[in-house]
């Protein structure tokens, strides 16, 4: 292949990773994709001539001067987002140079265009495509600007195309693996300087449902249908707890209901329990849980209950409401570390829990005004013979998993009613199920309010954390008990927990890709100043052999260990630098004779710099010492025989390259 014509696909080669790069940040109008994608693809493979390419030149400039209107437009009268129309305009020019003529001297424009799209796409949250991409991007350009460097030193010198090996390629390739290491322990041990990612282009927000200022048990007429969008990641730090999926992601609670609609009372005075009787009354261990939350349209953090505290990530700011629910102030998808406690009170402790501080009956004992009479005389025979709060509740609870969990909603409105679930249908999803325990306990006196989050979900392997998607969204009850505060009952039968996502083929390989792209956004878009500070003390605690919370109390051990970083960074680049200019391997002897040569030629005088080609060292000695001149252009003609052209040189050939070498030192020693 002709030197020219390679140079120009690895040119077109990095515009493709420059546009995979910018696709996976901010993502493409499909027209303008499209376009540019073929434009791509049809320069792999054709050139125009020099007549052709000039003749398309009259086309590419009217259509440049109107993107560039069009993006003045934006800036000056729209006044909105001028990153696209920009993008455009770049992606116009980048199409253009591609399908110039091989003739054109565009390489430094096809370089620049597509760095300005691998640039313009970290303005945004650029996903594992960005990195692919990016990875691509550094392999191509080390290629191109090296073919690039020899094609050029041969046109300089009128040489015909010189052939390309297999090893040099390698070791080119090895040379950009360098460059990807280095910049990665670069990115690590930069000192931060923002607060989380900045960026565009952070991910919309979803809707999900359940979570509102209002939910209804009055649809009908359709099903719950599966939803595997995912809401919530949670890592374990201090390990996962046992039983994943009775997990109860606590989010929302609701006080009023009118018969179909549970809301939030305006004007709810406290009613939470004081922080001391879920330390000291409850009983199990800390449960430690780090949380990211996709973004969702509604501004909850879901937690396990009860919650002992709550340590916020950049960017937000969490907040306990009067009911004891957490929403946060911020922008962007949360994450947050949770301290929850991991047990209830015991059975005994709860019966004997009679007399205390309670929140206001006009809240938490509120009924609907036109309550069917049939519900309190159920409660009355459900719970006879019972005298405490807990043998009342789970009464109720154990008699409702009686019934049958279904997805399927009541055929029509006069259906969807709670009096119609509990006598006629007796089948329903969660929300029907946990409305009917809250009404029943209300109408004994007994506190209750109804609570919406998700109930377990499915562990990662991968990522080792457990995966919550909108098909775990749930919902249960919530039972006052003096001296021990709000306390979990859920009497949705176990069918409840069924998650119809996980039956679909592609939810393996969907949670694998989760992964990689939870691991992305962590380590890379998230990499903020406490980060780095947890990995250095994490480094402190392993090189300095004592705990990490020890290492990250001494000050001066941080700096000692960035000090360390860089000379272990530096340490790379040299070994790195020093393996690509061997070769990667022993030299052969055409490649140490010609090493020999620029050492004597330089020792001689003659301005030998680390990028002079060995054509230009010809002309640099014939200038200099023109008497050695015809025995340097042997030698280099014989070194470039066997380098780049493939040859294999015989006894004869080699002793005759050692010859000249030997007669190109004699006359350079000589006074020119």
């Amino acid at each position: 292949m002709r030197l020219r014509l390679l140079h120009r696909r690895l040119a077109v080669l990095m515009c493709f990773a420059g546009l995979l790069a910018f696709a996976g940040g901010a993502g493409f109008e499909p027209v303008a994709a499209v376009l540019v994608t073929a434009a791509l693809l049809l320069a792999l493979f054709w050139q125009p001539d020099r007549a052709l390419s000039a003749r398309m030149e009259r086309v590419w400039l009217p259509l440049a001067a109107l993107l560039v209107v069009r993006a003045l437009i934006h800036v000056f009268v729209i006044r909105d987002d001028v990153v696209i129309p920009v993008v455009d305009l770049l992606l116009m020019l980048m199409a253009a140079e591609a399908l110039r003529s091989l003739e054109a001297p565009n390489d430094i424009r096809l370089y620049s265009l597509s760095f300005a799209l691998v640039l313009a796409s970290t303005a945004y949250r650029p996903g594992i495509l960005f990195l692919l991409a990016f990875v691509a991007y550094v392999a191509m350009a080390t290629l191109a600007l090296m073919v690039g460097h020899i094609r050029r030193s041969a046109e300089r010198h009128g040489l015909r195309d010189i052939p390309l090996g297999k090893k040099m390629i390698g070791t080119t390739l090895g040379l950009s693996s360098v460059v990807l290491l280095v910049a990665a322990l670069v990115f690590v041990t930069f000192p931060r300087v923002s607060r989380g990612w900045a960026g565009r282009g952070r991910t919309e927000a979803r809707s999900i449902v359940g979570f509102g200022p209002v939910v209804s048990i009055g649809e009908y007429g359709s099903r719950i249908y599966g939803n595997p969008a995912i809401a919530l990641r949670v890592e374990f730090p201090r390990g996962r707890p046992a039983d994943m999926l009775d997990l109860h992601w606590r989010g929302r609670s609701y006080d009023h209901f009118d018969g179909v609609r549970w809301s939030r009372s305006r004007g709810l005075p406290p009613s939470v329990a004081p922080p001391e009787w879920y330390r000291e009354r409850w009983s199990g261990p800390l449960v430690v849980q780090k949380i990211y939350e996709a973004p969702l349209d509604v501004r909850v953090l879901f937690a396990l209950h009860p919650v002992l505290g709550i340590e916020p990530g950049d960017g937000i700011q969490p907040l306990s409401d009067n009911a004891g629910d957490f929403v946060y102030w911020g922008s962007g998808p949360p994450s947050y570390t949770v301290y929850s406690r991991g047990g209830e009170p015991p059975p005994a402790a709860l019966r004997s829990a009679t007399a205390g501080y309670e929140p206001q009956p006009r809240y938490y004992l509120q009924l609907p005004e036109h309550l069917d009479p049939r519900i309190p005389a159920l409660a009355d025979s459900l719970t006879k013979g019972f005298t405490t709060t807990y043998d009342k509740v789970m009464a109720i609870q154990r008699w409702l998993r009686t019934f049958r969990y279904t997805v399927q909603l009541p055929a029509t409105a006069g259906d969807a009613t709670l009096a119609h679930f509990l006598f006629v249908r007796k089948a329903g999803h969660c929300e029907y199920f946990s409305t009917a325990m809250v009404v029943l306990l209300r109408t004994l006196g007994i506190e209750a309010r109804n609570v919406n989050g998700f109930l377990g979900g499915e562990w990662s392997q991968f990522g080792d954390y457990l995966v919550v998607t909108q098909n775990q969204a749930h919902s249960w009850a919530e039972v006052w008990f003096p001296r021990y505060g709000w306390v979990t009952f859920d009497p949705t039968p176990s069918a409840g927990d069924v998650s119809e996502g996980r039956e679909s083929w592609f939810w393996p390989g969907r949670i694998l890709l989760d992964g990689i792209q939870h691991r992305w956004d962590k380590w890379v878009l998230d990499y903020n100043a406490r980060s780095q500070e947890g990995m250095f003390q994490r480094w402190a605690g392993v090189l300095g052999n004592q705990p990490a919370d020890q290492a990250g109390r001494q000050t001066q051990s941080g700096g000692s260990h960035h000090v360390l970083v860089i000379l272990f960074v530096a340490l790379v680049a040299v070994v790195g630098v020093g393996w690509a200019r061997r070769g990667g391997g022993p030299r052969r002897p055409e490649s140490r004779m010609y090493l020999r040569l620029r050492t004597s030629c330089e020792r001689a005088g003659v301005a030998v710099t680390p990028g002079l080609t060995p054509l230009a060292l010809v002309d640099r000695v014939r200038v200099t010492h023109g008497a050695a001149a015809a025995a340097v252009g042997r030698v280099v003609d014989l070194y470039l025989r066997s380098r780049y052209g493939g040859e294999v040189l015989g006894e004869s050939e080699r002793h005759e390259m050692k010859e000249a070498l030997n007669v190109a030192r004699r006359l350079m020693r000589a006074r020119p």
